[in-house]
């Protein structure tokens, strides 16, 4: 539970409709229903009851309503306490994602936390999982984005999105009139692709054979577009990349990559990282908004 889950379910609450609360918010209504059932999964029942008409309080949203305008209001409290002390957040922030992620979240990032922040000091890197994963365990990292992430003792791990994969084929070709193309179909074609989705895609599918494992993004469109073979790529890499023209991203059914945020449990967060981590995470909404992305739906 998050605060700006508390913020959707008031509005909802108060305005006894979704689609009113996310006019009031300025988001889409999808996000806030969204974050109304993620928020329910975590209280382990029902806030609303939903009808044509709109929604209205379970007994239980009632008694949440109560607390979660409580919160709010001490929240608003000791945000105007230490307001005129915003700008003195200062020290670095160290972290590390996949170089798809990177690309979509790092520059809207940090374009809007430098200017409320400007004394603090960036490092971002685009590595991955296993680098990542190794780092944060160092210590050189504050936060880092990991995909398929397991269970470590040492890092709290919170899922945060969900990327779906494309094969980049070059125009002209036979595979780049079909609609879309099956996981298994990837082992019988020609692949280009990173040691990371490799090593994911080996562990639910079984090994690919025909392929070349190369990291660069930017290589590895060139090789496909020169006809070496085909791409595989998350799918905002066809929004993000420079030297996509001349090829065409086919989805691949049954084949996508888990993103969770991850932190090291052996020393408590700056502020400033704890700080930067809200504005990524409300970066990544904004890229699920945008269809960049997919959410990650719990299952009740």
């Amino acid at each position: 539970m998050d605060l700006r889950q508390l913020r959707y379910f008031v509005a909802v609450a108060e305005s006894g409709s979704i689609s009113m609360a996310a006019g009031r918010l300025h988001v889409a209504q999808s996000a806030v229903s969204r974050q109304m059932r993620r928020l329910e999964d975590e209280i382990g029942g029902d806030l609303f009851k939903r009808s044509v008409s709109g929604v209205t309080l379970t007994d239980s949203g009632q008694m949440l309503l109560e607390r979660a305008r409580f919160i709010l209001r001490e929240v608003e409290s000791a945000a105007g306490d230490v307001s005129s002390f915003s700008r003195e957040v200062h020290g670095t922030v160290r972290m590390a994602a996949p170089a798809s992620v990177g690309r979509a979240v790092y520059a809207p990032t940090a374009l809007q936390f430098c200017r409320r922040y400007p004394r603090v000091k960036l490092e971002l890197r685009e590595i991955p999982t296993d680098e990542v994963l190794q780092r944060l365990s160092a210590g050189l990292l504050d936060l880092g984005i990991v995909s398929d992430s397991g269970v470590y003792d040492h890092l709290t791990v919170t899922p945060l999105m969900r990327e779906h994969t494309v094969l980049f084929c070059p125009q002209g070709s036979l595979l780049a009139n079909c609609g879309r193309v099956v996981a298994a179909d990837l082992e019988r074609l020609p692949i280009i692709i990173s040691a990371g989705l490799r090593r994911i895609f080996v562990r639910r599918f079984g090994e690919l054979h025909h392929v070349i494992q190369i990291d660069g993004v930017g290589t590895a469109l060139q090789l496909a577009l020169a006809g070496i073979g085909y791409a595989v790529m998350p799918r905002s890499t066809a929004s993000t990349a420079d030297s996509v023209n001349g090829l065409v991203p086919i989805p691949i059914d049954g084949f996508s990559i888990d993103r969770s945020l991850a932190v090291a449990t052996s020393r408590p967060a700056s502020l400033a990282t704890r700080v930067f981590r809200s504005v990524i995470e409300e970066q990544v909404e904004r890229c699920i908004e945008a269809g960049l992305f997919t959410a990650i739906t719990p299952s009740r």
